[in-house]
């Protein structure tokens, strides 16, 4: 009987006698080839005209499987710059916008970090490194994804990086059961990583995600959760991300709901509630600031975020597709940049999403911004494999 081949098996597979070579030197040829473009047929009768090695024909396969088991096989999504700046011109009170093709969030989350880092070391540059920094982040996979890929790139050698960074979780320990997605979990990414090239400390918020509403106030008196919000007013930089398709129940913070008090979740599905973001509710005109018997604990309101922003500081918003669908969650967008006040200056977002308000349906020209960023094309992305 023929074994069922599964993917753990195809890299067992591809361990043999490579001719003096080891398996690692053969899968580098095997990659440069396919990152070229070339089929995974086509790369035997390459291989074999440069080095003195034979292929069978489903050896690229395994070496391939084999290297992107271990990491070393890597996609980045491009940029779409017409959609970047068609948001931007629509949009101009963003002070970035970066528009990624795709149809996952990863690769949302890479560009958010690295939108992030650009954002820090500017900062670093004009306030001088000694300049204590701090950045606080909503939860969600999206941004644990964005989280690591951030802590990478502060491995990397940068001059202008600040010395010290003090990252802040925004919202609380939302569910026992996604501890994953709970940003005071994200913050193992930033500690005992000795490549790090930048000092780091964290304030938690350790709470329950979901309170009743006449508990906010006693659990807000509590000595270690005082301190984290009064330390929240030193925040320089707001990362958050948002849910969307609500009435599908495909949000986090709607299965909350549904478990913990149904009542709130029909008087939000009531006012029309499209989704959330920083773990609070969103409609289409914006934040819902409306009562309900059981509520997130978060540093701040969506409310709150327009006067952050007058005084300088940034909010970054991670939108990418549906989680649970694949979907675009154009509609959430369109509450977050048709707001005014504004609640975000900066947004990476994924193409589909963008693409319809990029296109002009529905959507009013914002006011002009006095001064305008470079060209987004300045900024261009590269695909690495």
């Amino acid at each position: 009987m023929k074994k069922r081949i599964t993917r753990e098996r195809i890299r067992s597979l591809g361990a043999r006698n490579w001719g003096g070579f080891t398996r690692e030197e053969v899968a580098a040829a095997v990659c440069k080839y396919f990152c070229r473009g070339y089929l995974p047929t086509e790369i035997p009768k390459l291989i074999e005209g440069s080095l003195p090695i034979k292929l069978s024909r489903e050896d690229p396969w395994r070496l391939l499987a084999f290297a992107a088991s271990r990491g070393w096989l890597r996609f980045h999504a491009s940029i779409d710059y017409d959609l970047t700046d068609a948001i931007r011109d629509r949009y101009s009170f963003l002070t970035s916008a970066t528009v990624v093709r795709t149809g996952v969030s990863d690769d949302v989350s890479f560009y958010l970090a690295r939108a992030l880092l650009d954002e820090v070391r500017d900062i670093a540059r004009r306030g001088g490194r000694d300049r204590e920094l701090h950045l606080g982040f909503a939860g969600g996979s999206a941004l644990r994804k964005a989280a690591r890929h951030f802590a990478a790139m502060l491995c990397e050698p940068h001059e202008d990086l600040p010395r010290h960074i003090v990252f802040h979780a925004m919202v609380a320990g939302f569910n026992f059961r996604e501890t994953p997605v709970d940003p005071n979990s994200f913050f193992g990414y930033f500690t005992g990583e000795p490549r790090l090239q930048v000092e780091t400390s964290f304030v938690g918020l350790h709470t329950p995600g979901l309170v009743p509403r006449d508990r906010v106030d006693m659990l807000r008196s509590l000595e270690y959760v005082e301190e984290a919000y009064e330390r929240a007013r030193a925040i320089d930089i707001v990362v958050t991300s948002a849910g969307g398709h609500w009435r599908q129940g495909h949000s986090l913070l709607y299965e909350m709901y549904k478990r913990s008090s149904p009542r709130s979740l029909a008087q939000l599905t009531e006012l029309n509630c499209l989704g959330d973001m920083m773990w609070r509710p969103l409609g289409p005109e914006g934040p819902l600031e409306v009562e309900t018997e059981v509520r997130t604990m978060t540093l701040m309101e969506l409310s709150e975020l327009p006067a952050m922003i007058a005084r300088g500081k940034r909010v970054f918003l991670l939108l990418g597709p549906c989680g649970s669908c694949g979907g675009p969650k154009t509609e959430v967008l369109r509450a977050v940049l048709n707001h005014s006040p504004q609640l975000i200056t900066h947004l990476v977002a994924d193409s589909r999403s963008a693409r319809e308000l990029a296109n002009g349906l529905d959507v009013p020209r914002a006011p002009r911004a006095a001064a305008r960023l470079p060209s987004s094309r300045s900024a261009r992305g590269t695909a690495a494999c």
